[in-house]
């Protein structure tokens, strides 16, 4: 069996289908359910750190507005939003 083969039959294997490019509703459904978890958690973690130094509360929401991993987070949901529209 060649290289190729073996790779896809892997890719397969751990997918549990056979074409892993294509994720399917309920894939796009259980990734984007998943993110909006963590994303809440995150935006409670960072409130709780700004209560816990005393942090002004416009600070707060800033350092939220300007947060690297919720940005990301906030584009993957995006993206993930239009595949489950198209």
């Amino acid at each position: 069996m060649s290289e190729i083969s073996k790779d896809s039959d892997t890719e397969s294997e751990l997918t549990g289908r056979a074409d892993a490019s294509q994720p399917s509703k309920k894939d796009l459904d259980d990734a984007l359910g998943e993110l909006m978890v963590y994303r809440q958690r995150l935006v409670n973690d960072v409130i709780a750190m700004g209560q816990r130094l005393k942090l002004p509360r416009k600070q707060v929401e800033n350092n939220l507005s300007n947060h690297h991993e919720l940005q990301k987070i906030d584009e993957i949901i995006n993206q993930l939003q239009t595949q489950l529209d198209g």
